[in-house]
C-alpha cells in the first residue's frame, strides 16, 4: 500500500483510505529459531531484540551465568548453549539443538574462532540465512596498498565466506569527526539483524573503513 503521504511516480498524491475503511493487515511474520554466537556480548542486544519479536534463540557463548541470566530475561525464549567453540563435539550439540525446531537463520560474531569452527556454525542452518559478522581487520589495507584507497565488500578474499551463501557484516567505525569510535553492540545488533533480515541476500559495512589511518584507536 502506498504511503499516503508521499507522491507517486506520476506526481499524484495516494489518496487517504475512508475512516472505516477495511484494510488489508500485512501478513504476520513468522517466528523463526536463530543460532546466535556471540549472545552475551557483542550481539547480545540482538538476543532480546529477536526473543522480543517472537524468535527462539539458541545462546552460544562461553560464559554459562551469563547465559542463564538471559534464559530469564527472555522468558525462556533464549535457549542457553554454553560451549567454547573449539571443543569437540560442536556440530552434534548444534544437532541436537535444531532437532525438533530446525534454525530457520544465524547470526555469527565469533572472530576468535578458527575457520574450521565458523563453517560448523554455518553448516548448522542448512535452509536459512546466515549472517557472520567481520571486524575491520577484513578491511585492512594490503601491503604497498594506500591507507586511503577505496574499498568495499567485493574486495574480501574468497575465503572470507565460510560458505557460499552466507551474508557478511564488515565492521568500521563512526564516521563524525568529534566522536570518531568503535560501534555499540546495538549498534551492530541492529546492523546485522538488517542484513539477516533482508529478502535479497547482500553483504555490507557498518560505517566506515577508509581512511584506515582514521580508525578510533
Amino acid at each position: 500500500m502506498p504511503d499516503p503521504d508521499l507522491p507517486d511516480p506520476d506526481g499524484a498524491v495516494a489518496p487517504r483510505p475512508e475512516p472505516g475503511a477495511a484494510t488489508t493487515p500485512a501478513p504476520p511474520r513468522p517466528r523463526g529459531h536463530l543460532l546466535i554466537a556471540g549472545a552475551t556480548g557483542t550481539l547480545l542486544p540482538a538476543v532480546h531484540r529477536a526473543t522480543a519479536r517472537g524468535d527462539t534463540v539458541t545462546a552460544l557463548a562461553r560464559n554459562h551465568a551469563a547465559l542463564r541470566d538471559l534464559e530469564g530475561l527472555t522468558g525462556g525464549r533464549a535457549r542457553p548453549l554454553p560451549r567454547d567453540y573449539e571443543a569437540p563435539g560442536l556440530a552434534a550439540a548444534l544437532a541436537d539443538a535444531a532437532r525438533e525446531n530446525p534454525f530457520t537463520g544465524a547470526l555469527l560474531y565469533c572472530p576468535l574462532a578458527s575457520p574450521h569452527t565458523v563453517r560448523a556454525l554455518c553448516r548448522a542452518v542448512p535452509h536459512g540465512p546466515v549472517t557472520l559478522v567481520l571486524t575491520s581487520a577484513h578491511a585492512a589495507p594490503a601491503d604497498g596498498e594506500p591507507a586511503d584507497s577505496p574499498w568495499s565488500t567485493a574486495r574480501l578474499p574468497l575465503d572470507a565466506r565460510p560458505t557460499p551463501g552466507c551474508r557478511l557484516l564488515v565492521l568500521g567505525w563512526r564516521p563524525e569527526t568529534a566522536d570518531r569510535r568503535w560501534h555499540t553492540p546495538e549498534e551492530i545488533s541492529d546492523a546485522a539483524l538488517r542484513v539477516q533480515d533482508a529478502h535479497e541476500a547482500h553483504d555490507a559495512v557498518l560505517g566506515q573503513v577508509r581512511p584506515w589511518l582514521s580508525r578510533p584507536r
